[in-house]
């Protein structure tokens, strides 16, 4: 799954951390260890009544796009261990314990920004006006994250930050949308577009072996079998680029229409709790001898109730 997919773009980006000292408020500390300090510090989401009474969110939270966002230090990556190797047949086979594999280490630690925005029309799938709004709206936040990484400090505007996080930005080679409801309506093209290049340039590759004459100097198997060849690279390009295109948008999965269903979700639950649907006694039902149903009572009922029969 790409990038930019179901109306989302799905924002993965490596930036190089600092790797010299940080001397600020009478301290010096590596700029990976304040970076770690400012992650921390940071607000996430209202998780409980205390954060929400104090105000706490994230500052991703002021821009009306962002479904989702990480930041993540990464000082080394995780070693799997040793290949697996059966002691027992190397003996019988009298085989030498392999050496220990390479193994990646990074120069230096590396923050890495996930994000889940939703798509707009634009190329880059509106990452740049993105990256503009949340340079205007939290813009002490991302300086405090961002200037421990390399190439930071020449940014100054909200187009310079928008060009920082497109250079650190990798391709997205597997996506999450939490947003699907069933199989996705695919629309894509059918068998016979898809093979007729293929097709058409195997029998091209064929006939011109022969206005070239050459269908005397060759045999003619070799250009059954260059045809073949053909058509078959041809047609697993068609195939690859089809399957690279974006799913299509789900129907309500940008972020106003989320926010808006789960404002339904807790208002009709406080609804259900209020007026007990489900619970026989009166003190939760229409009035009897009331015709309106408005829920506005009469100050004189227009029938006096008879009471329980």
């Amino acid at each position: 799954m790409p990038t930019l997919d179901g109306g989302h773009l799905y924002l993965t980006g490596l930036y190089p951390v600092r790797t010299d000292l940080r001397q600020a408020d009478g301290r010096t500390i590596p700029w990976s260890h304040h970076l770690r300090e400012e992650l921390a510090l940071l607000p996430t989401a209202q998780q409980n009544p205390e954060t929400a009474e104090a105000g706490l969110v994230s500052p991703f939270a002021r821009c009306r796009r962002t479904h989702f966002a990480r930041l993540v230090v990464i000082d080394q990556p995780m070693w799997g261990g040793r290949d697996p190797v059966d002691p027992i047949l190397n003996i019988l086979l009298r085989r030498r314990l392999k050496e220990q594999p390479p193994y990646d280490i990074l120069s230096r630690p590396w923050l890495l920004f996930a994000a889940d925005i939703d798509r707009t029309d634009e190329p880059d799938g509106g990452l740049a006006r993105w990256a503009r709004h949340m340079w205007a709206v939290a813009e002490p936040e991302m300086r405090a994250i961002f200037e421990a990484t390399i190439g930071f400090d020449t940014v100054q505007d909200g187009e310079g930050f928008a060009r920082f996080l497109a250079r650190g930005q990798i391709e997205t080679t597997m996506s999450f949308n939490g947003y699907y409801d069933g199989e996705p309506v695919l629309k894509g093209p059918g068998a016979v577009r898809l093979l007729a290049l293929p097709a058409a340039a195997a029998a091209g590759l064929v006939l011109l072996a022969c206005w070239l004459g050459l269908e005397g100097a060759l045999p003619w198997s070799l250009l059954i079998l260059a045809a073949i060849a053909l058509f078959a690279a041809l047609g697993l390009w068609q195939i690859s680029r089809a399957g690279r295109r974006p799913f299509p948008p789900f129907p309500d999965s940008d972020l106003g229409t989320v926010l808006k269903a789960l404002f339904l979700h807790r208002s009709f639950a406080r609804f259900l709790e209020e007026t007990r649907p489900c619970d026989p006694d009166p003190a939760f039902a229409q009035p009897p001898g009331v015709i309106r149903s408005d829920g506005v009572p009469l100050e004189k009922p227009l029938l006096r109730p008879l009471g329980d029969i």
